[in-house]
């Protein structure tokens, strides 16, 4: 059998795992493999529980010699809520060879492939990247692109606006989309809207009960009003640095939540910060929620060709609600 077959078993176990269970860790899975034949398995299930490696070794039944174990991550190295995987994965001494989709790019815990080598132990790395990585995508663009996970996310009309021509927008899609997008914040570190939307719509800007609130981050040349819902949350605030180009503040914007250990951002901006974020280049994938409702005039979502954005996007799903509908876009080539 082919390695990538044992190494899509292991990308398996690790899609058992909830993302948000197991953040700010990856998920990672791992079979261990005997005359071909898989013989254990194991994931991460949970942040602050076992690693996949040390799952997999206790599900075997009995210790087993010249087993190869595949595993989606490098073990770790360092000592964290556990010790290292690696440690275990040599003290058993099981194991004639370790296979590696990708190597663990946050250098707290990478240095499981030198250890294992030293340990005279084979390791081949590569089998099954892409596929390895993409489960992960928040995961790596925020160690290899320093900078987090950024989806983009609007509201608009069938003919393409966001608001009235007086800022006002409240519920263009109803409450099933607008439950949609509360799981997607639940799944994010932080939101960021414009100080527009925040005065227009005075927003709470969480969850709303389906789990855990992301960080409010307001983009804001002036102090917000004490009545606003978010004034009472604690919000961070960055000032528009360039009002000429405020695209040019996003990449400060990004490296300063970079440093505030923000592995995912949600952007429900209006009109110009959508713009702002979009012109960067710095966004990863964008929610277009769109209403079958039309104001025939009003506030665009993008104030530029979209048509030309849209060229350089896949369109990796699309899902009806009631009456709404959600496009979901990635980009081809991700920036960092």
């Amino acid at each position: 059998m082919q390695n990538s077959f044992f190494m899509q078993q292991a990308i398996n176990e690790a899609l058992k795992a909830n993302p948000n269970k197991v953040y700010p860790n990856p998920l990672v899975g791992c079979v261990i493999v005997l005359n071909d034949k898989i013989i254990g398995r194991g994931y991460h299930k949970a942040f602050g529980t076992k690693h996949a490696e040390v799952n997999a070794i206790e599900s075997l039944e009995a210790p087993v010699r010249n087993a190869d174990l595949y595993v989606t991550l490098e073990p770790c190295a360092h000592f964290g809520n556990n010790p290292p995987c690696v440690d275990a994965i040599i003290k058993s001494k099981m194991f004639n060879k370790v296979i590696i989709a990708v190597a663990d790019p946050n250098k707290k815990a990478m240095g499981g492939i030198d250890k294992l080598k030293k340990a005279k132990i084979e390791v081949e790395c590569g089998d099954s990247q892409i596929e390895a990585k993409k489960i992960n995508q928040r995961f790596f663009t925020f160690f290899e692109n320093k900078r987090p996970y950024v989806i983009l996310k609007y509201a608009r009309t069938q003919d393409g606006f966001i608001a009235h021509s007086d800022g006002s927008s409240k519920w263009i899609t109803k409450e099933d989309a607008r439950r949609d997008v509360h799981l997607t914040r639940s799944g994010c570190d932080a939101i960021l809207v414009g100080r527009n939307t925040v005065e227009h719509d005075n927003p709470s800007l969480d969850s709303h009960g389906l789990g855990k609130d992301p960080r409010i981050v307001i983009l804001s040349s002036k102090p917000l009003s004490s009545s606003l819902k978010v004034s009472k949350k604690n919000p961070l605030i960055f000032q528009t640095l360039n009002k000429k180009r405020p695209e040019n503040n996003i990449k400060i914007i990004l490296d300063n939540l970079f440093k505030d250990n923000v592995q995912s951002l949600i952007v429900e901006g209006g009109e110009k910060t959508i713009t702002s974020f979009i012109q960067s280049g710095y966004f990863d994938e964008i929610h277009e929620y769109i209403s079958p409702k039309k104001f025939h005039e009003g506030i665009p979502f993008y104030s530029g060709d979209f048509d030309t954005i849209r060229s350089s996007l896949d369109l990796v799903s699309e899902i009806s609600f009631i009456s709404d509908i959600k496009k979901t876009y990635k980009k081809k080539c991700l920036q960092g």
